[in-house]
């Protein structure tokens, strides 16, 4: 798959399907097969295109600090090169506040927002987990990191799964294109550094927030907001579910996001 060169930066990217566009956006320390399970599924309607941030996955290592505003304007520059005047957005995470400043800052480049398992701001708490997280990163090996953290992204239904989180983590683990420490850093000060809360009233584009009722990293508080401050905005929860919904319950995410686009 192709690369271009997007706010003076590498990107990698792949496009899957025909129609309308729909570039995905992807969360902190996950490249572009993240979305592999979802946008599979949307490809029968779309032309999917998802892609790896600066600093994770086959895209350039930027070793100056940067926000998420810059990681918004790499993914306007990957549409510039693509000749995508707009698309459909849809964000998960870190990807969703990437997602956010799209709509707030150029929302003439978005049709329609969807904002999966996201965020508003950063707070002392989420500041105190992701923090964590990036000690023990450094500081254990990855199955051990991934025994550690995963019980924030995955629910006491998803390890009743018979060997699900057990495959999740070996497939973490064994992940060839693993994120160096210092790239994982950078992106987690980027992700503290955010905060729409007083802009959200000016995105434009309909909206969808796709929560979890039982993510522990972005609460329900957040998406309780979203939809209290964005315009036109509408809330769907996926019951029983975490963090890592998208890897979960991809059959559900990604039939309401064809739904939603479609209308």
């Amino acid at each position: 798959m192709p690369h271009v060169t997007a706010n003076g930066v590498r990107l990698f990217y792949r496009s899957d399907g025909e129609g309308q566009p729909v570039v995905f956006i992807q969360g902190l320390g996950v490249d572009h097969r993240g979305w592999a399970a979802v946008a599979r599924l949307v490809a029968a309607r779309f032309r999917c295109i998802s892609f790896d941030n600066r600093d994770v996955g086959q895209s350039d290592l930027t070793p100056e600090p940067y926000s998420v505003a810059d990681m918004a304007r790499d993914a306007l520059g990957l549409m510039d090169a693509l000749g995508l005047e707009r698309a459909h957005i849809v964000g998960v995470s870190l990807g969703g506040a990437i997602a956010q400043t799209i709509a707030i800052e150029h929302p003439e480049r978005v049709d329609r927002l969807v904002l999966v398992t996201t965020y508003t701001s950063g707070d002392p708490r989420g500041t105190a987990i992701f923090e964590g997280q990036a000690f023990l990163r450094a500081r254990l090996d990855r199955l051990d990191f991934c025994r550690v953290t995963f019980p924030w992204v995955y629910t006491v239904r998803d390890y009743r799964r018979e060997g699900f989180v057990e495959e999740m983590m070996r497939r973490t683990a064994e992940n060839p294109l693993w994120q160096p420490q210092e790239a994982y850093e950078r992106q987690v000060r980027a992700t503290l550094g955010f905060n729409s809360e007083d802009r959200l009233h000016l995105i434009q584009a309909p909206t969808l927030v796709i929560a979890a009722r039982e993510d522990l990293l972005t609460p329900m508080r957040f998406a309780d907001v979203l939809v209290a401050r964005i315009p036109r905005a509408r809330l769907h929860v996926v019951e029983g579910a975490g963090h890592g919904v998208i890897w979960t319950d991809p059959e559900e995410v990604s039939a309401r996001i064809v739904e939603f686009l479609e209308e």
